[in-house]
């Protein structure tokens, strides 16, 4: 059975997470916060734009980050 899960995606792709108690981007879509609406992750993320701007730096570079559908299997490694 596959699970689903909204993750918030920059390029790369990234997607965010925590570290200890800082927000990061990893490039393992497993270590991502999920999220599970699409409103709340774009709503957390539009939160933290305001809050941790430094976070989106490459919005204007790259491409804006965005809330993304997932499909997590169960038992993957």
């Amino acid at each position: 059975m596959t699970n689903f899960a909204w993750l918030i995606e920059a390029p790369g792709p990234h997607y965010l997470s925590i570290r200890d108690i800082e927000f990061v981007w990893t490039t393992t879509a497993m270590n991502a916060i999920r999220f599970f609406s699409e409103d709340q992750a774009d709503s957390v993320m539009m939160a933290l734009r305001n809050l941790h701007r430094d976070l989106f730096t490459f919005d204007t570079v790259l491409a804006p980050a965005r809330a993304v559908e997932h499909g997590f299997m169960e038992n993957a490694p």
